[in-house]
């Protein structure tokens, strides 16, 4: 298994001109001992994307929603469903 691991190809690090491998494998002794994967600084690992401009245009107002507040149309209107009172 580790032979098939180190025959991997290995991962070129745009931003950081490193290169690492792509497949590693770790033990759980050696997680334990602090052992980390060989991988560019988490910071700096999507330099390869670019953001999306940010949409330019309108924005519609935020609706309110009536909380708190009465909203039936009739208060001589029940429903069918609830228990009599």
């Amino acid at each position: 298994m580790r032979a098939e691991a180190a025959s991997a190809d290995f991962y070129q690090s745009p931003g950081w001109h490193t290169s690492h491998p792509r497949l590693q494998l770790l033990t759980i002794e050696e997680l334990l001992s602090g052992k980390t994967i060989d991988m560019p600084p988490i910071r700096h690992t999507n330099v390869t994307f670019k953001k999306a401009p940010r949409a330019k245009g309108e924005q519609a107002d935020q609706g309110v929603l009536p909380f708190g507040k009465d909203t039936s149309n009739s208060a001589d209107e029940t429903n069918e469903n609830s228990p009599p009172a």
